[in-house]
């Protein structure tokens, strides 16, 4: 009679703990969306470039919204597997002109950016 009470007492305690437990053991995969914001290529960008080299730095961007063509947003959201969404963002500014007058965002202004581009 003792082994029926331990194999009782054993299977209610996994199955109470079990999807906390299991939930670790299971693959998650990683799940991006938006844009790939490659901090390398932010460091790249510089005062001035026009919006087409900034396009193959950056890539398309992920917003540019109707009536304000000269604001581009990019937007990376990442949720590792079994971990909490991280979110980053860009925003790129140009003058009436298409150059790069700006940047905010989640990522800083490489040390090169007002430099004259060549």
């Amino acid at each position: 009679m003792h082994w029926k009470h331990i194999t009782a007492i054993s299977l209610v305690l996994v199955s109470l703990s079990g999807c906390s437990f299991t939930d670790q053991l299971v693959h998650r995969i990683d799940i991006n969306q938006g844009n790939y914001i490659d901090p390398i290529a932010v460091q790249e960008l510089k005062f001035g470039m026009s919006k087409e080299q900034v396009k193959f730095l950056l890539g398309q961007p992920m917003l540019i919204e109707v009536g304000y063509p000269n604001i581009w947003y990019f937007v990376q959201w990442l949720k590792p597997g079994h971990g909490k969404a991280k979110q980053k963002e860009l925003t790129l500014i140009f003058d009436n002109k298409g150059l790069l007058i700006g940047m905010e965002g989640d990522f800083e202004p490489g040390t090169k950016f007002f430099e004259t581009i060549h």
